[in-house]
């Protein structure tokens, strides 16, 4: 059921690009093992998941989504956001993260620049891209931390879930 989320070639990928060496590259510049590191969202699947941006194909404009999966980073980065949480620069977030973290989740492009190994992830960043090609130039790059392999899967497939909801709300697809 999660295949498509999770396992091969991601559908936007280069192909003169061999997937498993980047994800290796990644891991260690970010310091995480392979295994821990999966593209996810639209650039997995070739297309956002969200209706608000009407299912929009994926572009130079688009984000790349970089899941790392962490107990001990998320620790980590928990323990930290803790005492960063009342930070003035955070203050229309707070519910956001806290949200997140409940879900075993950090968004990593809020708080990145709060955390100790955020400088680290910050210049690693400028690398994948480039490494990508002048198609990705302009892509930026999203870190989302999770604290288990279950916490992932779980949370991108209530993304899908939510996707689906909204369309079907929204009228998506019926005409």
């Amino acid at each position: 059921m999660t295949a498509r989320l999770f396992d091969g070639m991601p559908a936007v990928w280069p192909q003169e690009l061999n997937y498993v060496r980047w994800r290796h590259r990644v891991a260690t510049q970010l310091d995480v093992d392979p295994m821990a590191v999966q593209l996810v969202g639209s650039a997995r699947l070739g297309y956002s998941m969200n209706p608000r941006k009407e299912y929009k194909r994926f572009d130079e404009d688009s984000d790349l989504d970089i899941a790392v999966v962490s107990l001990e980073l998320f620790d980590k980065a928990w323990s930290e956001l803790r005492h960063i949480i009342d930070n003035q620069s955070l203050e229309g977030k707070k519910n956001y993260l806290r949200k997140l973290v409940f879900e075993e989740c950090i968004a990593l492009d809020i708080v990145l620049p709060h955390l100790s190994f955020g400088e680290q992830w910050s210049q690693a960043r400028d690398l994948f891209i480039q490494d990508l090609g002048r198609d990705f130039r302009n892509c930026s790059v999203n870190y989302r931390l999770y604290r288990n392999h279950r916490s992932l899967r779980s949370y991108q497939l209530k993304s899908v879930s939510t996707a689906r909801d909204r369309a079907i709300e929204e009228g998506v697809g019926h005409g």
